[in-house]
């Protein structure tokens, strides 16, 4: 599932990334956890057209699944969430500068299958990174909520989910049990500029020697390694054989 420019998206169900800068583990500790969501809660009652779906918040990373009305919705709500975190992070670490890598992350979710296997992957995160065994035993997610008591995820994230279905606990878990569900979904943190740029080629049938010559598939390239990957914009330059100032440009 290839990212989309905002300004494109067109899907009201999106899974959204925020990551520390340098992959800084910026949620290491229980006191940033519960102050980001505390944050995510709070930010979340004065946009009320944000739903949050689902979340899971691991140490220098964050996933959400969020149904947004208005993609500029969505961006206000981004902006005061990581804004107040960003205040409150630095001022207890007395630090300064920038918290989060670059900017938030987006994959809009296209169907329901898409949905059901994203909400699925956001859960398993900690399973996949070996903290925990089971989704329901890692402490900062929503996987619980939509079992047990409910802090974030609401009757309207149940009912943009799953409907008017009474019982949608038992679709949860038939969705986290079902091996079907098993969609590529991105994560920003795993994939190395050389995978991302031979992906690239496969997936626009051009090859990157190319790409200078065709703007708006040079545009997309630099934006997507700036986002994926940990790429500099030196080697960027190199890569594509065009100057670091033009690179600049783009990604403004």
């Amino acid at each position: 599932m290839p990212r989309v420019a905002r300004k494109d998206i067109n899907s009201k169900y999106i899974h959204v990334i925020v990551q520390g800068i340098n992959k800084e583990k910026i949620f290491e500790k229980d006191i940033y956890v519960r102050k980001y969501l505390k944050q995510i809660k709070s930010k979340n009652i004065e946009c009320d057209n944000i739903k949050i779906l689902a979340y899971c918040i691991m140490n220098n990373h964050a996933h959400f699944l969020i149904f947004a009305q208005e993609i500029k919705e969505l961006s206000k709500f981004m902006q005061k969430v990581n804004c107040s975190y960003s205040n409150f992070y630095n001022k207890i670490n007395n630090r300064v500068g920038f918290v989060f890598r670059n900017r938030y992350y987006t994959q809009e979710i296209l169907d329901q299958y898409q949905l059901y296997t994203c909400l699925k992957y956001i859960h398993n995160n900690p399973v996949k990174a070996g903290i925990t065994k089971y989704p329901k035993d890692y402490n900062y997610s929503s996987y619980l909520e939509f079992l047990q008591e409910a802090k974030i995820i609401n009757k309207d994230s149940y009912k943009l989910l799953f409907g008017e279905c009474e019982d949608y606990k038992k679709i949860f878990l038939s969705i986290h049990n079902n091996d079907d569900y098993e969609y590529k979904i991105f994560d920003i943190k795993d994939e190395s500029f050389e995978d991302f740029y031979k992906r690239f080629e496969q997936e626009n049938k051009i090859k990157i020697c190319e790409i200078k010559n065709n703007k708006g598939i040079l545009e997309k390239f630099v934006k997507e390694s700036r986002d994926r990957t940990e790429v500099k914009i030196e080697e960027l330059a190199e890569k594509i054989g065009v100057s670091k100032s033009l690179i600049g440009r783009l990604l403004k």
